[in-house]
């Protein structure tokens, strides 16, 4: 359903979103805003299909429990009122979303075509008078009706309120008992029971789940047949006889005729024909709400708690040594930075004036250029020139880096790849924010789910997941520097690699809450589908690149939130699985196998996060390689380019080994994926040394040298590196 474009918005517009499930009849659950439709089968159309949608949408927002329960105290026929219920709902959806009315259109021509409403080749004109109405108003307006039913046509054009729809089935039922000479069709067969007559509108107007659903049915279907029970024997306002058949105004008795809808009995047949009932279960999964705000741990609260971990109480055997060892370490390093990132900035200054003037326009003023008047007799362009400049692209940037376990032979060199990416958005005035996920901050009976607002049908997520928000441009310089050293000394500890301390000193100890755990990247995803937004509306910026730096897969999908007996259970994820996202109201099809259930849903993840927010690039970089040099292997290389594509991969390590990095576009749901090499390989090159050789050198020499130094620099910050080139 959601690729559909009119369909899509207005499930969006209404907060409601569809299932499909192995059953005869559509349902609509009040509670969780859940329209559920049959499988249908394969010949159905494109046509139908959205025209059973847009139909079952206007009985979710305009039928109610009402309507079943008063037109049964009244006696009525369940299949006339479902007649002129349709005809008000149809009317209303085709105003409020004028896209719908080709929709009703094209889909009721093809049912019609199919014989849905079971006339065969009787002439739609001998129909009884309810069966003419649904004819006409389903698309068939060739039907011609006397000056006294035109009146009920009029009446059921103009239907309002579901009040108006039962006075108005109560006159047409008394009219088809005066007349019954009306009903030409065949009546061999006997009267459908009330469970025949059922409806799709019944469906629907119980707001709760119809056959086949998981939903909340129980205490007000059960009332719905009570009453139903407690109505027989009555009519309404009107006696009934002895016999039970109602009488006419005149008093004569019509106990042998009782109106009703042939085409909407044969209608609700049609539809279970073309259900799918062997159809495979489908197992939806709604993206839960978070509220990123409560997830995020803010820098000022990371900064007092690192602080009181590093005071010096804390340190032991002369430990205050490293603590300032480290201090020296990282100002140093921003220090020898400081000219390769200026360089950066001046060259993506560049590049950003570069492409301005490669898309300027060139217009003429309408005022003579004085200076070029002399040229008339062969020069037709007299006219002063203005050249106009496209507005730069405000950017901004969310980096959502990995605080897993597997980071820690990679952990320092990413972080002084980081350092270089926040200095640079620093100098650029690019607002950013660095926010890292663990599971080690927040402790799962500590959090009770503060931050997620969990409903029946969401998908089940880690609990103790936390962001920590490490860096942002709204530090100011003294808060950058006390977390760039905090966050060092934690990245050399957490590391396997040890310095040799014997001079500075055995390092401190992590803090706990810090240690590096486990990788919910699928809740970080989900996260940023609620912090984006904000972060954009915060900033005013145009456009948001929102990076995951990661070096393996996500944790394991849970399941789902499921109802029973009240209590909160875990429903397992099927063959065929929906990811749904309640805001866009996109699906996306979840084809999972045991072991292949996270790869799967990460890339639907990211693609949902696109839809939710507009102008906005999602990049992913993956370190790939193990060890101090960063091999690559067998599996990781199957896995990036596809076990058909392997025999590329000697291709690919050529191309990181000149280009920093291999790009691959619109692979795993990120718009760019770029591979890069751990270990090594991801060290920061500061290193601008000439050889001594090159002492007395010739100038071209000593440019070349000097040339390919800087190069290796730049070349060195690859994270800084694609950046700057894909924002410039």
């Amino acid at each position: 359903m959601n690729k559909k474009s009119t369909i899509a918005k207005l499930l969006a517009n209404e907060d409601i979103h569809v299932v499909s499930k192995p059953m005869a009849t559509a349902y609509f659950n009040v509670k969780t805003r859940e329209l559920g439709l049959p499988v249908w089968k394969d010949d159905i159309t494109v046509e139908e299909e959205e025209l059973m949608v847009s139909h079952e949408i206007g009985h979710a927002l305009w039928t109610s429990m009402d309507l079943i329960t008063y037109g049964r105290n009244r006696g009525l026929n369940q299949g006339i009122i479902n007649v002129l219920e349709d005809a008000r709902i149809e009317k209303f959806v085709k105003s409020k979303y004028p896209g719908t009315v080709n929709l009703f259109n094209k889909g009721y021509r093809s049912l019609i075509a199919r014989d849905f409403f079971g006339i065969g080749d009787t002439d739609p004109q001998k129909q009884n008078l309810i069966d003419r109405i649904n004819l006409y108003f389903k698309g068939m307006f060739n039907i011609t009706f006397t000056d006294e039913e035109s009146v009920f046509v009029k009446r059921t054009a103009e239907l309002r309120t579901e009040a108006e729809v039962l006075d108005l089935a109560a006159d047409i039922t008394q009219y088809m008992k005066d007349n019954p000479e009306q009903d030409n069709t065949d009546s061999d067969e006997s009267d459908e029971s009330d469970d025949s007559q059922e409806s799709m509108t019944d469906n629907h107007a119980t707001g709760e789940s119809g056959e086949g659903s998981s939903g909340e049915s129980g205490e007000e279907s059960d009332s719905s047949d009570e009453s139903a029970d407690e109505s027989d024997g009555e009519s309404g306002d009107e006696p009934k006889d002895e016999s039970g058949g109602q009488s006419s105004s005149n008093g004569e008795s019509t106990n042998d005729y009782e109106p009703e809808s042939k085409t909407d009995n044969a209608a609700n047949e049609s539809v279970k024909d073309l259900a799918d009932l062997d159809a495979t279960e489908k197992v939806y999964a709604r993206i839960p709400k978070i509220d990123s705000d409560k997830m995020i741990v803010d820098y000022k609260t990371i900064i007092d708690e690192l602080s009181e971990h590093y005071t010096e109480s804390s340190w032991a055997h002369n430990r205050s040594n490293w603590v300032q060892h480290s201090l020296d370490q990282i100002r140093a390093f921003k220090n020898d930075s400081k000219k390769s990132v200026a360089y950066m900035v001046k060259e993506f200054e560049m590049k950003k004036a570069a492409d301005q003037y490669a898309r300027a326009a060139t217009s003429k003023t309408g005022t003579l250029d004085m200076g070029a008047l002399h040229t008339y007799k062969f020069n037709d362009d007299l006219f002063r020139k203005v050249t106009t400049l496209p507005g730069a692209t405000n950017h901004g940037m969310i980096m959502v880096l990995d605080w897993s376990g597997s980071m820690s032979e990679n952990l320092v060199n990413t972080f002084n790849q980081l350092m270089q990416l926040v200095w640079f958005c620093r100098r650029t005035q690019i607002p950013f924010e660095v926010l890292a996920f663990t599971k080690s901050y927040r402790d799962r009976s500590d959090s009770d789910c503060k931050y997620l607002d969990r409903k029946v049908g969401d998908m089940i997520i880690h609990e103790e997941v936390s962001l920590l928000n490490f860096f942002s441009s709204r530090m100011n310089a003294a808060e950058e520097e006390k977390m760039m050293h905090y966050v060092w000394m934690l990245v050399k500890r957490l590391s396997p690699y040890y310095e040799d301390w014997s001079v500075v000193g055995y390092p401190v100890d992590y803090c706990r809450k810090y240690y590096l755990s486990a990788t919910p990247l699928n809740e970080s995803i989900i996260a940023m589908m609620d912090y984006a937004p904000k972060f954009k509306k915060r900033t005013g910026v145009q456009k948001l690149n929102t990076i995951f730096l990661t070096d393996g897969e996500s944790d394991m999908l849970l399941g789902i939130w499921d109802s029973h007996d009240e209590h909160i259970t875990m429903q397992r994820y099927g063959e065929e699985n929906l990811i749904i996202d309640p805001v866009t109201n996109n699906q996306y099809e979840m084809k999972c196998a045991r072991y292949s259930r996270v790869k799967e849903a990460t890339p639907l993840l990211l693609k949902a996060l696109k839809a939710r927010v507009s102008e906005m690039n999602v990049l992913g970089f993956f370190i790939a390689g193990r060890g101090k040099k960063g091999r690559i292997d067998l599996y990781t290389w199957m896995d990036i380019l596809g076990a058909d594509k392997f025999a590329d991969a000697e291709k690919a390590k050529k191309v990181i080994k000149k280009d920093g990095a291999l790009v691959l576009s619109n692979t795993k749901g990120y718009d760019e994926f770029y591979v890069i090499q751990g270990g090594n390989q991801l060290a920061v090159d500061n290193n601008l040394e000439l050889d001594d050789d090159l002492v007395g050198a010739s100038k071209a020499k000593l440019k070349t040298a000097f040339s390919k130094a800087s190069k290796q620099r730049t070349h060195s910050r690859v994270l800084l590196n694609k950046f700057t080139a894909k924002v410039a």
